[in-house]
């Protein structure tokens, strides 16, 4: 086996109850860069059972660098784990690069980690290329824009930013990096029963013109919104359905339907096509939607959209305004109403604990969420999330003025993240613990819980599982001995997720998936890399 020069690491995640993961989409665009020049290999911690022994052997052969793409939350301190087992094995002989938003956001804190020798701050699809060359050639660090490094002395240094990446410059994606069948999951609770070949491909543009307040898309990406190009695009999509025998894909963009004339240029080929493929997007605004024409949208269900997901987030004005969110409550009800006549499945998604939130404010937003599913039955939730300041975000300040202490060493940020219980602080005029009450009620009563709930827990517990439905319907949100019976057996199990007996188990899951795929049972018979003309 040829010696890998670069390793990529996606951390563990910490998620023991996991329905589906998406691929490493930010790794493999920085490693198609790489390709025609270096021996690149890619480990994906969540998945991945040998991921430490094959590790071990990769540091045998001294690559160039390993880098490892980070997130706020959990990730740093898996990542961190891996970083101190890299350094046992290797000392300092291999430089850590260290990417993704945190580490751009917090790029001066971060470096203060013995872990962290190198940062690319923001797309690293140019500038982790251009990084590698340097650290294989001993160049000067200083002329290499959009990287943070610690130099000799320890002194961090800051390199200018990076012209941000265009897509239409991307390369193909090197799905041959990891094992696509691994990412595939069941479709059926965004295109319903049958679609069993679902698959995240990735993203198709970048960023987003809008300001929410809770986002991390105005500090990093600007508010610039970076397509790709759209035949490129479809060409993207047919490739991975044909090459993967998709029946539903979705695309990962912060906002696909940004430019209405690509979307509907899109559509045309597939519908032209006879692309027998189900989709949808991870994000939509209501303000996208609500300046839509009649007949792109029934263009985009003709080409087999069947759900679109809009972040809606609370159903109080003022709280809207406080996210500046570019859309009202009636429009939040005119989409409800839209999305039923055209047979569209909205995904709603919701946040409650801003800074300044009342409880009034709060049950404003449980009422919405009650109303548009008594509306369109097909509406459909994932549970309400509590605010969490993420750095970089317009609404970090405010949070800080009412209350939020941020950490002051990387580790201290893995506690934060959507639906951390470690953040006992409450930024919102109400006890944190009716923040949590509310958000594990929704979640236990949620369409999403349903989805992912094993067979015998709906079965055998279906008359809590109604009263709990009775509670959240009539927002009875005090006294509540199921939650708390709940969290105490979630976090005895999340207490013991990696014992042997579960190892055990996730290793028979492996060797049945590379038994069927021995079998060729519903199984791509050839995967390829380059695009189709």
């Amino acid at each position: 086996m040829e010696s890998p020069e670069i390793v990529l690491i996606f951390p563990n995640g910490g998620e023991t109850i996991k329905v589906a993961h998406f691929p490493p989409h930010a790794l493999l665009a920085v490693a198609a860069g790489l390709l025609d020049e270096y021996n690149v290999k890619l480990i994906d911690e969540r998945i991945d059972q040998d991921a430490r022994a094959k590790l071990k052997s990769y540091i045998k052969s001294k690559p160039i660098c390993i880098a490892l793409s980070l997130m706020t939350g959990q990730h740093i301190t898996y990542a961190l784990d891996t970083a101190r087992f890299i350094r046992s094995l290797a000392g300092k002989d291999i430089p850590l690069v260290w990417g993704g938003v945190h580490a751009t956001m917090l790029a001066d804190q971060t470096l203060d980690n013995e872990c962290v020798d190198i940062i690319v701050r923001g797309d690293g699809e140019v500038t982790f290329n251009n990084l590698v060359r340097a650290l294989k050639n001993c160049e000067d660090l200083r002329k290499i824009n959009g990287i943070s490094f610690k130099d000799k002395d320890g002194n961090k240094i800051h390199n200018p930013d990076e012209k941000d990446f265009k897509l239409a410059e991307a390369k193909p994606v090197p799905w041959h990096l990891v094992d696509v069948e691994d990412y595939i999951n069941d479709g059926s609770m965004f295109f319903g029963p049958g679609h069993k070949r679902m698959l995240d491909i990735g993203v198709t543009s970048k960023g987003c013109p809008h300001k929410c307040g809770f986002c991390y898309n105005l500090n990093f990406n600007k508010m610039y919104w970076r397509p790709m190009p759209s035949r490129k695009t479809f060409d993207f999509i047919k490739q991975c359905v044909d090459d993967f025998k998709l029946d539903a894909y979705m695309v990962h963009d912060d906002n696909y339907f940004v430019d209405q004339k690509r979307v509907g240029e899109i559509a045309d080929w597939m519908i032209a096509d006879n692309m027998d493929v189900k989709w949808t997007s991870t994000g939509i605004t209501v303000f996208s939607y609500v300046r839509m024409q009649d007949d792109l949208k029934k263009k985009i269900v003709n080409s087999g959209c069947t759900s679109f997901r809009f972040g809606i987030e609370s159903g109080n004005p003022r709280i809207i305004k406080l996210m500046d969110k570019p859309n009202t409550l009636e429009q939040v009800y005119e989409v409800n109403k839209d999305t039923k006549r055209l047979g569209i499945n909205p995904v709603y998604s919701w946040m409650i604990g801003f800074p300044t939130e009342t409880r009034d404010e709060i049950m404003d937003t449980c009422r919405l969420m009650v109303n548009l599913k008594k509306e369109n039955k097909d509406a459909q939730f994932h549970g309400i999330s509590v605010y969490t300041p993420y750095p970089g975000t317009p609404m970090y300040e405010l949070a800080k003025q009412n209350g939020f202490v941020p950490p002051d060493k990387l580790e201290g940020w893995a506690n934060i993240y959507w639906g951390s219980k470690s953040l006992e602080k409450s930024l919102a005029q109400v006890p944190r613990v009716f923040l949590d009450d509310v958000q594990d009620l929704s979640y236990l009563t949620s369409d999403w819980f349903k989805y992912t709930a094993p067979k015998w827990l709906k079965v055998g517990f279906w008359p809590v599982l109604a009263w709990l439905g009775f509670r959240w319907r009539h927002q009875m949100f005090s006294y509540s001995p199921e939650i708390k019976l709940y969290r105490k057996v979630r976090r005895r199990f999340l207490e013991n997720a990696f014992v042997p007996e579960l190892r055990a188990y996730r290793k028979l899951q492996q060797i049945i998936k590379s038994i069927k795929i021995a079998l060729s049972v519903n199984m791509p018979k050839s995967v390829s890399t380059s695009p189709k003309k």
